[in-house]
């Protein structure tokens, strides 16, 4: 009986820790976000045809903004585990979509291999039918309660 308070102690300890690296994490994301929005804001552009942001100007904002996302729900995560000591399968589905379509703003498809684009497609097509199929049964639960 000692053994599992002390191993759940220790979770617990571990949880700590690691989240406070992830809020840590998600505030300097957030200041560097805020840098590069307004470092793009701020610059001047005159060879772009856009008002306010260029287009690399863009893809250096965005990416932080999805880190943002992925430690954020990885922080969810940590608390579901934590307090139910079960892992959703739908969250580590959307954490590895937001990560998908993160890689996806930075990468240059034109400059990647086709088998490296055929890769990326079949990570995107599986992430997203385990998604829809972890989540269609909480959807046809809702359908079925309005009908009856």
């Amino acid at each position: 009986m000692k053994y599992t308070k002390w191993t759940h102690g220790f979770e617990r300890f571990v949880f700590y820790v690691l989240s406070g690296v992830v809020v840590l994490y998600i505030s300097v994301e957030i200041i560097e976000l805020v840098y590069q929005f307004g470092k793009a804001l701020f610059t001047a552009h005159d060879h772009s045809d856009r008002l306010l942001i260029t287009k690399e100007q863009t893809s250096a904002v965005l990416p932080v903004f999805f880190n943002i996302l992925i430690a954020i729900e990885l922080i969810d995560t940590f608390n579901l585990y934590i307090k139910e000591h079960s892992i959703k399968v739908q969250s580590i589905l959307l954490i590895g979509l937001i990560a998908i379509g993160r890689k996806l703003l930075v990468l240059d498809v034109g400059h990647n291999s086709g088998i490296n684009n055929i890769g990326l497609a079949s990570i995107i097509l599986a992430l997203s039918i385990g998604y829809y199929l972890v989540k269609r049964p909480e959807t046809m639960g809702v359908k079925k309660n309005e009908e009856g």
